[in-house]
């Protein structure tokens, strides 16, 4: 990764002085001294540099090589910079209009101090915030794409500053080519392709480049790391590892977290024997209900359960649930505490950005004798009665 990240580095630089057509002396000092930010140490899919004048994004979407598919350069004045090159979107900063195609990414920015600069989100739906809400409901924050397809029109009309979107890597494959065309620049998040939860976390600060917000998305990450770490330590020390799987069967297949997972890394760091570990797949691993039973149906615990809040709603969808350990012995919870009208759970709002609350919540399932040392109740999780 290091590699791609100098080669595009160069190569950004490059482009920049052929494709200048005014005064060198205009242009002479835009890309100097960029420094890399080197207190980004768990994500993998994003990297940024700095110097007075310019910030640079570089997005990381393919897999197999961890080469640039994206590159956001971000200024004060973005006159000083002429782009000639696809994947590389100009921005001016700060982004003041914003659009968040995303409950989570809305919530980044929540924290950031920053809720007056969105504009519009995805689909209220998804949403718990009440500050959110409130703004919804007054029109200040309008919903762009209430279906699978996002409102162009309403979209144009806006004109944010910046797009946060969902993605792949790829701004060809991942942003509808009519929106490209309107020239609004677009941000795609890879946070979901990271593997571990301190770097889904760390996203807080590709979204705060994009407003100046660098030194508070650094403290509130800071204490989210220093957080973490102290808990996985409070649940490393106890002896006893009880075992655990996870979710449901969806039509005709189980998908269970593979153990190189986000969710396996949160299960193994608060103390548990994850009955999937061993696997290999950082995403999630289609199995059949008799699979799921034949490996699980001792195990003392199980977690998220799609929406269901209790037994009798979880035997619903399939009687022969009845038939797992956990389940007979009440053992089974979900990340429903607080949930909107929607079924919707908080859980899916703020847990990447603070997986410390998770990590919390499952400790004190798995070892309630750590209470006392935990020092808060549940966050996200409920018992299913």
């Amino acid at each position: 990764m290091q590699y791609s990240f100098l080669k595009y580095f160069n190569l950004v630089t490059i482009l920049f002085f052929v494709s200048c057509a005014e005064p060198k002396e205009k242009f002479s000092n835009i890309f100097s001294d960029l420094k890399k930010d080197t207190t980004i140490k768990y994500a993998k899919r994003f990297a940024i540099s700095r110097n007075k004048q310019l910030t640079v994004i570089y997005l990381f979407g393919n897999k197999n090589n961890f080469d640039t598919t994206a590159t956001y350069l971000i200024c004060a004045d973005p006159s000083l910079i002429k782009v000639g090159r696809k994947n590389i979107t100009l921005i001016k900063s700060p982004c003041k209009k914003i659009a968040t195609l995303s409950s989570i990414y809305v919530n980044m920015l929540c924290e950031l101090g920053l809720i007056d600069k969105v504009v519009a989100i995805d689909n209220v739906d998804y949403v718990n915030n009440k500050e959110i809400l409130a703004r919804c409901a007054t029109k200040k924050i309008v919903e762009l794409s209430r279906g699978i397809e996002l409102d162009l029109e309403q979209t144009i009309a806006l004109n944010p500053d910046i797009i946060f979107t969902f993605g792949m890597g790829d701004p060809k494959k991942d942003v509808n080519p009519k929106l490209l065309q309107t020239k609004i620049p677009v941000a795609i998040s890879l946070d979901h392709k990271e593997e571990t939860p301190l770097a889904r976390a760390e996203w807080i600060k590709f979204f705060a480049a994009f407003v100046e917000k660098k030194d508070m998305a650094d403290s509130i990450f800071n204490l989210v790391e220093k957080n973490y770490n102290e808990l996985k330590v409070i649940a490393q020390k106890t002896e006893a590892r009880p075992t655990v799987f996870n979710d449901i069967k969806y039509s005709d297949s189980w998908y269970m977290p593979g153990g190189k997972s986000y969710m396996a890394k949160l299960l193994v760091d608060a103390g548990t024997n994850y009955l999937w570990k061993e696997d290999e797949n950082y995403g999630s691993i289609p199995l059949s209900f008799e699979q799921v039973y034949a490996k699980a149906k001792e195990a003392e615990f199980w977690l998220n359960v799609s929406t269901l809040k209790t037994k009798k709603d979880l035997l619903s969808v399939d009687s022969r649930y009845e038939e797992f350990v956990a389940f007979k012995k009440g053992n089974v919870f979900n990340n429903t505490k607080y949930t909107n009208s929607h079924g919707y759970s908080t859980y899916w709002e703020t847990g990447m950005i603070y997986p410390d609350r998770i990590l919390s919540d499952l400790i004190l399932i798995f070892h309630p004798e750590l209470k006392t040392q935990i020092k808060n109740e549940l966050f996200y999780y409920e018992q299913l009665k």
